[in-house]
């Protein structure tokens, strides 16, 4: 099993914690997150791990992973990113960003997953967003599910919670012909008009914004639910809150870090 993990950007949203390295190298509860993300993935048997680098790429060069640079990584996102990886896919192959961690149960369910093309969302997701926003709907997205458990939208701006069946975390898998279904997506995006397109340009499309197109295109996108278990580390007010959680022991409302490692 390998994982591609994209951590290419600089991260601005977390400066200035981010001024001398990329954002997946900031120190989160005496651990950098990358540092976590790798425990649990090789926890959970997966050892084959590249990681996609660009801002202080030398930085990047841990132990028992290879790299891939990402010469673009100011222009561009986190779809370019992952196809900066193209020689990396296999016939079954772990995407995820770089700032998130998680628990093993986690990757775990994500790994039991049967289908060609799985995305973990989180069930439970208000309460990490009230603990990160004033007003969670200004920084949650869209997700709405079928009878088949299967994402039919995803990554659009919400109206209300009823927007909202679970929220897109950033930890996905593609195998068999879901390969082949990313690599056509892909190749189509732009050619079709679509909604995000206003916001920004096919470069720096979002991995929200591949998966929709995928939607689009007729190919089965299937929800691999979870109950909270994670966190995402993107701005100085989710370090800094965080940070205080690990230290008066409060994560475990959130996350378990213990869990973290299947421990």
């Amino acid at each position: 099993m390998k994982a591609i993990i994209l951590a290419a950007g600089r991260g601005s949203r977390l400066h200035p914690y981010t001024e001398e390295c990329p954002k997946c190298l900031t120190v989160l509860g005496g651990i950098s997150l990358i540092e976590r993300q790798l425990e649990t993935l090789r926890r959970e048997g997966v050892d084959d791990i590249v990681i996609v680098s660009g801002y202080r790429a030398e930085l990047l060069s841990l132990d028992g992973t290879r790299q891939v640079m990402n010469s673009s990584w100011e222009t561009t996102n986190m779809v370019e990113s992952l196809f900066c990886a193209e020689k990396e896919f296999t016939d079954d192959f772990i995407v995820a960003y770089s700032d998130i961690l998680y628990e093993a149960r986690v990757l775990s369910a994500l790994l039991r997953s049967p289908h060609e093309i799985s995305v973990v969302v989180d069930r439970n997701w208000r309460a990490l967003w009230e603990t990160r926003f004033d007003d969670p709907l200004s920084d949650a997205e869209t997700l709405r599910l079928d009878g088949q458990g299967r994402i039919t939208e995803i990554g659009q701006p919400p109206d209300s919670y009823n927007d909202i069946e679970a929220q897109y975390i950033g930890l996905m898998r593609f195998r068999g012909n879901g390969v082949k279904n990313l690599r056509q997506a892909y190749a189509s995006l732009g050619e079709t008009p679509r909604p995000w397109m206003d916001a920004r340009p096919v470069g720096k499309a979002y991995m929200t914004d591949l998966l929709m197109e995928m939607i689009l295109l007729g190919h089965p996108v299937h929800a691999v639910p979870v109950n909270g278990g994670w966190l995402e580390v993107d701005t100085v007010s989710d370090f800094e809150t965080f940070s205080a959680m690990f230290k008066d022991g409060t994560i475990g409302d959130l996350f378990n870090p213990e869990a973290q490692a299947g421990k």
